[in-house]
């Protein structure tokens, strides 16, 4: 191998650290000099992505290249005996894979070279041959992608669009190589954690913090209203007292963000007039009702009240309002509920932080949460209910280094059960809080679970996709590898095999 100009930062990730990476790759545009890299052909590259073929015969990795050691990434192609099928070609820095019956949509961010970010889009009617059938240019750095079987929409949340928070929508068309995407709007702030509801047509999507973790989750008064002016009124509106109670808080729209979800109406946007689709401006009023707030003092899994983890008050007034929302996924049972993971950290030094964070909940929506008709904004407590599945008692690790990111919700071998990537990575956290765990959890009566953990970060676990026998994948970022992992409802999990 001859390279004449080499970026040479260390391969980490986490979504966090791919952020920081992509701009470290960024720097080799200053060389000038040509380069020459090997073919990575069927080896592992920073795999960053895992996810399971239809029929569930196969598995898809998706190798990053971070760290630029070849001359493109790859789509791997493993069958559930970890035997490397094929690998397709594609741009390096991949970034996610999402499949829904037939479809597979691939995102790439920008390499820094010619290479730009791109979603790629294949037909994987044959699971073991994936068929690319169109590319589409994103304009932003994707962070995750959400497709639902037999809906034609789909959603791509971006770290960049002009200002932070993109968020693009795509259309399926029946000739697949017709598939279109369209930047929507611009939040200003991320929001990884999606849910798409392709029922009631709605998409839902929750702020993450990527870097050095610096949001908390607050206790915080609401107890009046405050107009426009200023004029205050002694009827909670689900706004923190402290975040309008004064002309500059009632201005400063982005420290409100970090509480905030997105409830994004697919089939209102999509009929608009006269552009279907349209970008709105983050400070219109259409989509100033789309920022809804998060606060929640969850039930404990099987209707128990958490009360020991729950308000530092017990004031009526008060709210919990939190944020650092990571991973997204569908009840398989019920269409009308979703699974988040919750993150959150606690200072070492001062105490100060989100201690009743690092949880799996499951979120029902249990009424309307579009604009009324009067064009009032329903309150959150309206139409979502919180109920913490994972992340208390048995299951908190004992070191504390738990932080949640990836989560699966599947049915193995008849039961349904909770997976749960933990991933402290080595760029934001420091070497002795380092943590790397894959916890399965059985959501039915008997409450099981299991973890394996380490931190060592060459044996890392990232991403995680799970057949319903019980078979499941994990990337290896820093390892560059995938680990087979087998999964025994009520008995264990553990290791299978490792793919290098």
């Amino acid at each position: 191998m001859s390279i004449t100009c080499k970026n040479s930062l260390f391969a980490a990730t986490s979504a966090t650290v791919i952020m920081t990476l992509v701009m470290g790759a960024l720097v080799t545009t200053a060389c000038k000099r040509e380069e020459s890299f090997p073919g990575l052909g069927n080896q592992m590259a920073s795999p960053v992505d895992v996810a399971v073929a239809p029929g569930e015969g196969y598995f898809y990795v998706l190798n990053a290249d971070f760290d630029r050691t070849y001359n493109a990434g790859s789509l791997l192609v493993l069958d559930t005996a970890g035997n490397k099928m094929s690998a397709i070609k594609v741009p390096r820095l991949g970034r996610t894979i999402a499949v829904a019956g037939n479809d597979m949509l691939v995102s790439f961010d920008a390499d820094g070279t010619s290479s730009s970010a791109t979603a790629i889009l294949y037909d994987v009617s044959a699971p073991d041959l994936p068929r690319e059938v169109a590319r589409l240019d994103l304009g932003c750095s994707p962070l995750n992608t959400i497709m639902r079987e037999g809906y034609k929409h789909f959603a791509i949340a971006c770290d960049n669009a002009g200002d932070a928070g993109g968020l693009l929508i795509g259309t399926l068309t029946d000739d697949r190589t017709q598939t279109t995407v369209k930047l929507v709007r611009s939040y200003g702030t991320a929001r990884r954690a999606m849910h798409l509801d392709p029922v009631n047509e709605l998409l839902f999507a929750f702020p993450t913090d990527y870097g050095a973790q610096t949001w908390l989750d607050l206790d915080l008064d609401d107890s009046s209203s405050y107009t426009a002016d200023g004029i205050q009124t002694s009827t909670p509106n689900e706004i923190p007292d402290d975040y309008e109670k004064t002309r500059r808080a009632r201005s400063s729209l982005a420290q409100r963000q970090v509480y905030q979800s997105i409830v994004y109406d697919l089939a209102a946007e999509r009929d608009a007039t006269p552009e279907s689709f349209p970008f709105r401006d983050a400070k219109t009023t259409e989509v100033a009702k789309e920022f809804r707030w998060i606060y929640f003092n969850p039930e404990g899994f099987g209707g128990v009240p958490d009360s020991d983890a729950g308000i530092t008050s017990t004031s009526a007034t008060r709210r919990y309002y939190r944020t650092n929302f990571f991973g997204a996924h569908q009840d398989p049972d019920d269409g009308a509920a979703f699974y988040l993971s919750h993150r959150g950290h606690i200072e070492t030094t001062t105490g100060i932080g989100s201690p009743h964070a690092n949880d799996v909940l499951r979120v029902a929506i249990v009424g309307d949460p579009r604009v009324r008709g009067d064009g009032t904004v329903p309150m959150t407590s309206d139409y979502l209910k919180f109920t913490r599945v994972y992340g208390r008692g048995a299951e908190d690790n004992e070191k504390g280094l738990h932080y949640p990111g990836d989560i699966e919700v599947k049915r193995v071998q008849g039961e349904k059960m909770l997976f749960v990537n933990h991933f402290r990575d080595l760029v934001n956290w420091s070497r002795s809080q380092v943590y790397f765990g894959v916890a399965a959890k059985s959501l039915g009566n008997q409450y099981w679970s299991a973890e394996i953990g380490t931190p060592d970060p060459y044996n890392s676990y990232y991403q995680i996709a799970v057949t319903a026998k019980g078979r499941a994948a994990v990337c290896s970022f820093y390892g560059n590898k995938v680990i087979l992992f087998d999964v025994q409802p009520g008995t264990a999990i553990k290791e299978h095999l490792n793919i290098q």
